[in-house]
């Protein structure tokens, strides 16, 4: 039973990295292509970039695996 429930939290892990990666490429890839013609800044890539960034250190550090002992 506890192997079954192990893998079933791995399953689940996997999965939300998967759906989470995504969904983090998907932001930055949106304005990727008007960073080339307007600049980072201007275009929100680099403001999407961090906010993203930002929630991952948030996420990492409120969970224990950024910090932890």
């Amino acid at each position: 039973m506890r192997i079954l429930v192990s893998v079933a939290l791995a399953v689940a892990i996997m999965a939300a990295l998967v759906i989470g990666i995504t969904l983090a490429g998907r932001a930055v890839s949106v304005s990727a292509g008007q960073a080339v013609r307007e600049g980072p800044m201007r275009s929100g890539f680099l403001p999407r970039v961090a906010y993203i960034l930002l929630w991952i250190l948030i996420l990492g550090t409120a969970s224990g695996f950024i910090g932890g002992a």
